[in-house]
């Protein structure tokens, strides 16, 4: 019986050592997968952000034509808002390509706390990137809109 109960109990915790790491795996994976996601869900807005930005700058070199077409607009005002946007606009594509550069698919020589803690960082980074780009996007479709 003792030769039986000793097998036994060493199986019963290998398999809890075994599943404890495949659950800190399972949440490594999925903190990983959370932050591609978010990622590709904002990345396709980096080309409407390239677009904008030359519209703006289509728009700053023809105010003088713009204000004869429309008298009413106050070209200093335009200037200020327009170059404050494409300038958030850039804010916003560089901080993506940033992120892009310095996030480790599959980080090494690291204990599984840490790649777990480094994957919390990054989904709370790329979810403030998200914020960014929905804000600078709604301000661009509200500026934008006029011209």
């Amino acid at each position: 019986m003792k030769h039986t109960i000793l097998p036994i109990s060493i199986g019963l915790l290998l398999m809890a050592a075994c599943n404890n790491g495949n659950h800190e795996t399972g949440e490594i994976d999925r903190l990983r997968e959370e932050a591609i996601a978010v990622h590709d869900e904002i990345m396709p807005q980096i080309s409407a952000f390239d677009r904008n930005t030359i519209k703006i700058d289509s728009i700053l070199a023809n105010l003088p034509q713009l204000q004869k077409t429309q008298p009413d607009i106050d070209t200093a005002q335009t200037r200020t808002d327009l170059s404050g946007l494409k300038n958030r606009l850039e804010l916003a594509t560089d901080s993506m390509m940033n992120w892009m550069t310095a996030f480790d698919v599959d980080p090494q020589d690291k204990s599984d706390a840490e790649i777990e803690a480094y994957y919390k960082k990054e989904v709370e980074k790329v979810t403030e990137m998200k914020q960014l780009f929905d804000e600078v996007s709604k301000e661009a479709t509200d500026k934008l809109a006029k011209f």
